[in-house]
This record gives C-alpha cells, structure tokens and sequence, in this order.
C-alpha cells in the first residue's frame, strides 16, 4: 500500500524538489530563533558565501546528471587558491592568474574524464584518488602554508558591490544562467541527462557518450576552479586547506535540489538554491551560537533528506 501511494505523488515530488520546503522551514526557524538573522548585513553574508558553494553544486549537478561524481572539486579549489596566489605574488597580471586558475580546473576535470570513460575505471575511484593527489599539489607547492600577495584589485572581487548585491553573487548568477542556457536551449542537457538515463540508448542514437562525460567533468573542474578564485579573493590569501570538505557540501546541495543520484533526473538550477540553502543552515546555526561539528551534522542531515526524496522519486 504504501509503494503505491510513494507511486501516486511521483510526479509531485519531481515538480516539487525538497529545496522548497526545506528552505521555507529553515527560513521559519532561524527568523524566531537566531537573533540578527534578517538583517541586511546577514543577507548580504549569506550572498557572499553562497555564491561559491552554489556554483560548485551546479558543476556537480552537471557530472551527476550523467551518473557520475567528482569527489576532486574540494582539493581542485585548494589547489586553485595556491596556484593564483602563486601568480599573483610574482606580479602575474591579475587577468591572467585568473585564466590560468580556470584552465587549471578544466584540466583536472579533463584529467577525470578521460580516466573515467577511456580506462572505463569507476568515477568514484578515479575521483577520489584525483581529490588525493590535487590535495597533495596544493600543500606541496605552498609548502603547507598559507600565502599571500601584493595587495591589487584581485582582492576586491568577493569584496565589491553593484546595486548592494555582492559582486561573487552576480558571477554566480551568470554562470547559472549559462547552465540553464545550455539544458534548456541545447542539445547539451538534453544528453547529459539521457545518458544518466539509458546510456547504452544514447549511444545506438549516435550520442558522443565519452565526448559528453568528459565534457560535463570539465565544466565540473571549471566551476571549482571560479569558486577557488571567488574564496581566494575573499580570504585574501591562498590556503592549501580551503577547500577541504566543499565536495560533501556539494553533493549535499545536489541531493536537497534534486539531482538523481541514479543519474538523468533533476535540473542544476535547483542544486544552485540549494547551494544557498546549505550556506542558511550553517549560518542561521552559527548565530545560535553552534560549533562547526553541529553545523556539519546539520548538513549531514540534509543530505540524508535529499537522498530520501531522490529514492521516492525513483520508485517505479
């Protein structure tokens, strides 16, 4: 009786993402209880901080669309934030350290691309030997400590304003748009999530299957990469650390929006709400005045709820 009724409101729940409610009670519970919480200066907080997250879920969205994972995104902004401070400090026009930080993330996602659909390993392997070893490149060429640069305008991009919305928001909301440009209005989501779907279909329908898997991997490393450059921006300096834990919060912000685990089911624009719903969570839980432990079981718990809601909807 039950599975029929999990049968009956399918349809709802894949309209209807967890996101939605979640955001409204999250919303409901820190208004009354964590003081400060609407205020201007809160919301813009909340903007900033979300911006990277959000942009990170939507590169992961895109990977997990067609069945795969990228567990590297954490190390990749780790990484990122040393090597455009490494830039930067040997007075690398700032332009530049910023397209060699992009290109560096495209390569990582090149790199687990070709791993994954060329030696046909499994992505969570591949990915988590690549999160290891990017790790590793971000402490070894910073030699395990924090570094910085000469002051210059690189330092004002998580830091500016337009119109009082912070500059990194409005970078998010670009490259959302993007996203949203390419599933919408290209063939690109169209196989992305038909992959993630029925691979072997797409691929007797001519789809490019390991064009398409490396592609979405790239667009992974890419984001990363941008939040690496948005946090770098924002600390002010490169820390061979930064990124640690940014996957978990990633996957995190997929699962609440929606995104299938199975693969072929979701939209990306979801996993980026998401991504500030995570940054409410943790936020609205530090003004109450919790540790990063609790913060991190709160996340925890909105994982397991997005993985609830993304196994409802995949009852047949």
């Amino acid at each position: 009786m039950e599975l029929d009724v999990f049968k009956k409101h399918k349809a709802i729940l894949y309209y209807i993402p967890s996101a939605v409610p979640i955001f409204i009670i999250l919303i409901s519970i820190f208004s009354i209880t964590a003081k400060g919480f609407f205020s201007l200066y809160n919301f813009k907080s909340i903007l900033l901080q979300g911006s990277s997250l959000s942009i990170v879920a939507l590169g992961m969205s895109t990977v997990m669309l067609t069945n795969g994972i990228d567990l590297s995104v954490g190390s990749t902004i780790s990484l990122l934030s040393i090597v455009v401070t490494i830039a930067l400090s040997n007075n690398v026009n700032v332009i530049v350290s910023i397209l060699i930080g992009i290109l560096v993330g495209c390569v990582i996602g090149f790199f687990n691309g070709i791993l994954i659909t060329k030696l046909r390993l499994p992505q969570f392997i591949v990915t988590l030997g690549t999160m290891g070893i990017v790790g590793s490149l971000a402490l070894v060429f910073s030699g395990g400590l924090t570094l910085y640069w000469e002051k210059n305008w690189f330092n004002t991009i998580a830091k500016d304003e337009f119109l009082s919305i912070p500059v990194p928001f409005g970078i998010a909301i670009i490259l959302l748009s993007l996203i949203i440009w390419l599933f919408n209005f290209q063939s690109f989501g169209v196989y992305i999530s038909g992959i993630g779907n029925n691979e072997e279909a797409m691929r007797l329908a001519g789809v490019r299957i390991n064009f398409y898997k490396v592609y979405s991997y790239i667009v992974c490393g890419a984001f990363a990469a941008v939040a690496g450059i948005i946090t770098t921006s924002r600390i002010a300096s490169g820390n061979p650390t930064i990124g640690l834990g940014c996957e978990f919060e990633a996957i995190a912000a997929a699962a609440v929006g929606g995104i299938s685990f199975f693969g072929g089911r979701g939209h990306p624009g979801y996993a980026f709400f998401s991504g500030f719903i995570i940054i409410i969570l943790v936020n609205g839980l530090s003004l109450l005045g919790l540790s990063t432990a609790w913060q991190y079981t709160g996340i925890g718990l909105l994982l397991i709820i997005g993985m609830t809601f993304n196994m409802l909807e995949n009852v047949d």
